[in-house]
């Protein structure tokens, strides 16, 4: 190949660069790609992911794994301007379909206000989801979208607004990233430029490297960028810095061992042109085997589910080959236009000088075996009590909108509100009773007793506190309350009371008296219907002889009413002989009847007294049988004086009796004297039955009187014992209110109170069977404490359901914490699945390449615990120095990068050792490798390690603890692994580390 890149190498260099110009035109920017198809950052089938698409499932919102808060905080309290933009901007939101998936508004429903209220009233709290998944593209997109929403919207004055939470907090973190991978190609550009200038003191040798690493790039970064706009591989941020900077630390070594073949050939006198063919054949092979190396030890990171892995593993195993490719070629084409104009002509060798160092560590190759192995043993030992952490948000140095928010939050809430932990409960029934509400606040109880947990917000505490009116004390004071308005008016109507029992003895003793004087009334009317008797008896008698006498023509009333007739024309008779007899008239009596007596004369009937006279006459005299008239005819002498008198008295006597017999009879209403005599009888009956009622009413009275008393006594103990029943209750109630007796009961007109409905939408599914509790943290929930104690929430509230209607009840968390757990043993998964494979796969290369099976045990044992020792000086630097936990990303990437680049730099030094020791002995192969390769290695380990230190010049600090523990582990390999345990070790071993094959 080397003679083919000196034949062709303006072609070569053509095609490099025509290609590089070609892709870059034609290709979107890898920048752009990975802005709109960024895979997701957290794998989509944990645990708690699933759960947050199935609880926005069950509570029937739009399925979304990113949530976030908006922070509205005034300088003083929310007021009516904050309230206006509370109201505008959540209308503005809720309007968005295309970025926002829903909003819980709680502040806007006057119910639940206290719930979006921090306890200063001075900061409003909006949890807003987002569309698409926690950490992906889609996501990014709709924070960015929705802070644009909250940028358009003025805000009052004096009147902050963040948009913070779990998903905010990722694009911030993305961003910064984004804005930091500039800094650091800049940054590594100029430290190697630098470095390669001080190295070759030439431009045109420091040239090779600069172009190589240019021109790598160039098409690299095209070809990631067209596999994932076509979405063949999944890109991230992570892709653009991990994959950068393999490459530019790639290409360097390549081109520096190619550069330092030329110049060992140049130095032993061979031409330019066979110089490069010699530098392509010697190092040809370790390019390729250190290219196939690194890109085993990324590309088995598609075994990872950890977005961040798979993203880093196949970009950059691409570039690397793509890198390897150019390293090949374009090296020595460019060593072919340069060498002939002379421009990378070799220094003085130190090849000496790395040969008295081999020399020295050779004769103690033993103890500094060993001394090698302490230091790196030490340095490991740290790597024990590293706590992984977790925490994006404390990984951005600089001020973004999302740490602001955070910080905003603890301010006026005292813990962070913003990341809660959910607690889902499921059951097969309707929640919305008292019973299971009671068990909810059970569970809501075992949940808060957590020492981690500030406190939960439930159906029953929707914010974080019981609701008064479910506290036993509660009921129990309404209890007391309305027994002490019973006491009270008891004690008001104690008077009436004693007035009522008053006017029952008054009472009782009337109806004692009545019913003693009742048999007199008895025996009166007794009297009275016997009198009344014997009178219907007579009556009765007179109607017989009356029908008898008249055949039955004139019965009493008719008789009675002619009997007046009569009486009447007697009394006007008897008047008239009175007036004869004053006037002293000789004319007697036949006179004064005599136009009575027989047929009535024509004088008499023109005369209408006379006429009405006659015809009573005449009906006197027929009753009486002609007697009347007779009596008459025969009066022929005149009456004595005084007579007449006499007898107009009787007269008006008999008419009175006769009127009096008269409206008796009338007064019968047409009964017979039977049926009145019957009446009668009832009526003693009826004053019968009255006398034994009065007899019963005065016993009643009596036990009434007895009652009425005992009601009084009664009513005054009943006073004394509603104080005390007042009294007691109401302490109980000061006991039960709040605090470990507090209990929970909330009546059935409770379920359908304003503020029950309103937290039910937010903290119940619409049918009920599912409970969502928010838990939110007394410590940082992004802290290692939090994701230890996530698992504790769910197994808590179990604990707490046992013996509730709720105990085979599901119960399971989800949130940041419990996401982060399950991340946590993902990624140690994930880890030590493609460390296993990356070793195998580093062991098999250096098993093809060297034909042996212990050196490359010893290479790939050596790598590896050059890995821990930096991975403990790491732990070291940023947990135990800085006091910043390492993050989980860098230990998984640094062992992919020191893994492949540290067996590179031990490749080339044992290929360079066997060579040497070829026909003699591996000592001395050991010790001339150390003079040839000493120089070339430290260069390239130096350039690689100062490439890696370049990621710390971005605003990240996962990007700094991933270049800071790889320049560590690079620094290590190259002073204490490839410097003194290696060549120690080989020496040590002697030709017993080429088995089975030999020297």
């Amino acid at each position: 190949m080397g003679r083919l890149c000196v034949r062709y190498a303006a072609w070569i260099l053509l095609f490099w660069v025509a290609l590089a110009g070609i892709l870059n035109v034609a290709v979107p920017q890898l920048e752009a790609t990975v802005h709109k198809h960024s895979a997701p950052f957290i794998p989509g089938d944990l645990p708690g992911v699933d759960g947050l698409r199935a609880m926005a499932h069950e509570f029937g919102t739009p399925s979304s794994t990113a949530q976030g808060n908006v922070i509205i905080a005034a300088e003083g309290r929310i007021g009516p301007e904050q309230e206006q933009y509370y109201r505008t901007l959540t209308t503005a939101l809720e309007a968005d379909k295309e970025h926002v998936a829903y909003v819980i508004d709680t502040f806007g429903k006057p119910a639940a206000r206290e719930v979006g209220l921090s306890p200063d009233g001075k900061a409003i709290n909006l949890l807003v989801a987002e569309v698409g998944d926690i950490g992906s593209t889609r996501a990014q997109s709709s924070t960015e979208a929705i802070r644009a929403t909250i940028r358009s919207i003025p805000a009052p004055p004096g009147t902050t607004v963040e948009f913070t939470g779990t998903a905010p907090t990722l694009s911030d973190l993305f961003t910064a990233i984004d804005s930091s991978l500039l800094v650091i190609t800049a940054v590594s550009v100029a430290l190697i430029t630098a470095l390669l200038l001080i190295t070759y003191r030439s431009v045109g040798a420091a040239l090779v490297p600069l172009l190589t690493i240019g021109l790598s790039l160039a098409v690299a970064r095209p070809i990631v960028s067209l596999l994932g706009e076509h979405e063949v591989i999944p890109v991230s941020n992570f892709s653009i810095a991990i994959m950068t900077a393999m490459v530019l630390g790639a290409a360097t070594d390549y081109a520096i061992f190619a550069v330092a073949g030329y110049h060992e050939a140049r130095r032993a006198g061979t031409a330019s042109d066979e110089a490069v063919v010699a530098a392509s054949s010697r190092v040809g092979r370790i390019i390729a085997a250190s290219a196939l190396t690194i890109a085993v030890a990324s590309g088995a990171m598609i075994f990872c589910k950890v977005g961040i892995f798979v993203t880093a593993g196949l970009p950059t195993t691409i570039s690397i080959i793509t890198t390897c490719l150019i390293a090949l070629t374009l090296p020595p084409a460019l060593l072919r236009f340069l060498g002939a104009r002379g421009w990378v002509e070799p220094r003085p060798g130190t090849e000496k000088r790395w040969r008295r160092t081999g020399a020295r560590v050779m004769r103690r190759a033993v103890p500094l075996s060993a001394a090698a192995l302490v230091v790196l043993l030490a340095a490991a030992a740290v790597l024990p009590s590293m706590v992984i952490g977790f925490d994006e948000n404390r990984m951005q140095l600089r001020a973004t909108d999302s740490r602001n928010g955070y910080e905003t939050v603890t301010e006026h809430w005292g813990v962070n509100e913003a990341v809660p932990e959910f607690l889902l409960i499921r059951t097969d029934h309707d929640m919305r009773n008292t019973h299971d509400l009671a068990a909810l606040e059970a569970v809501a109880i075992g949940v808060s007793n957590l020492p981690q947990v500030a406190y939960v917000r439930s159906i029953t505490r929707p914010d974080g506190k019981p609701i008064p009116e479910s506290a036993v004390g509660y009921q129990t004071q309404q209890v007391a309350n309305g027994l002490g308005d019973a006491n009270r008016q008891l004690t008001e109507a104690s008077p009436q009371l004693k007035a009522l029992a008053a006017g029952v003895d008054q009472l009782n003793s009337g109806a004692s008296e009545a019913s003693r004087r009742v048999p007199e009334l008895v025996a009166g009317t007794q009297r009275v219907t016997g009198l009344a008797s014997g009178v219907l008896d007579a009556l009765t008698s007179a109607q017989q002889a009356l029908a008898t006498a008249s055949g039955g023509t004139v019965d009493v009333n008719a008789a009675t009413a002619l009997l007046r007739t009569a009486v009447s024309t007697l009394t006007t008779a008897a008047d008239a002989v009175r007036t004869a007899q004053r006037q002293q008239s000789a004319a007697g009596i036949g006179e004064v009847f005599g136009p009575l007596v027989g047929p009535i004369s024509p004088s008499c009937t023109a005369d209408a007294n006379c006429a009405a006279a006659h015809r009573a006459f005449a009906e006197l005299d027929r009753a009486t049988s002609g007697r009347a008239s007779t009596a008459v005819r025969a009066a022929t002498v005149v009456l004595p004086t005084g007579t007449t008198d006499r007898a107009a008295t009787a007269l008006a006597q008999a008419d009175d009796a006769l009127a009096r017999l008269q409206g008796l009879l009338k007064g019968l209403g047409g009964l017979s004297p039977e049926q009145v005599k019957g009446q009668l009888a009832e009526l003693n009956a009826g004053v019968t039955q009255l006398s034994t009622g009065l007899a019963q009413l005065s016993t009643g009275l009596g036990q009434v009187k007895t009652g009425t008393d005992q009601v009084v006594e009664m009513t005054g103990r009943l006073q004394v014992g509603l104080g005390t029943a007042t009294d007691y209750l109401t302490g109980l109630s000061a006991g039960t209110t709040s605090g470990p007796g507090r209990g929970f009961y909330l009546p059935a007109q409770g379920l359908h109170s304003d503020r029950f409905v309103d937290g039910s939408r937010v903290l119940l599914s619409p049918d009920g069977r599912t409970a969502r509790m928010l838990v939110v943290w007394n410590i940082n929930p992004y802290s290692d404490e939090a994701l230890d104690t996530a698992a504790s929430i769910p197994a808590a509230a179990r604990a707490a359901a046992k013996g509730t209607v709720l105990e085979s009840s599901t119960m399971d968390g989800f949130g940041l914490a419990s996401i982060s757990a399950q991340m946590r043993e993902q990624v140690l998964r994930d880890f030590l699945l493609f460390g296993v494979v990356a070793v195998i796969g580093v062991f098999l290369v250096l098993l093809v390449l060297l034909r042996s099976v212990i050196a490359p045990l010893l290479m790939v044992a050596t790598v590896v615990l050059s890995f821990a020792a930096a991975a403990g000086a790491s732990v070291l630097l940023w947990q135990h120095g800085l006091g910043i936990p390492v993050d989980w990303s860098v230990l998984p990437i640094s062992f992919m990068a020191l893994v492949a680049v540290g067996a590179d730099y031990s490749m080339l030094f044992a290929d360079r050792i066997r060579e040497e020791a070829a026909g003699d002995s591996t000592v001395r192969g050991v010790l001339r490798a150390f003079g040839t390769t000493g120089s070339v290695i430290t260069t390239a380990g130096l350039v690689f390690a100062i490439t890696m230190f370049a990621l710390m010049s971005g605003s990240v600090i996962n990007l700094l603890q991933i270049g800071s523990t790889i320049g560590i582990g690079l620094l290590l390999d190259i002073v204490v692994v490839r410097t003194v345990f290696v060549p120690a070790a080989i020496t040590a071993l002697g030709d017993r580390v080429w088995w089975p094959s030999k020297p």
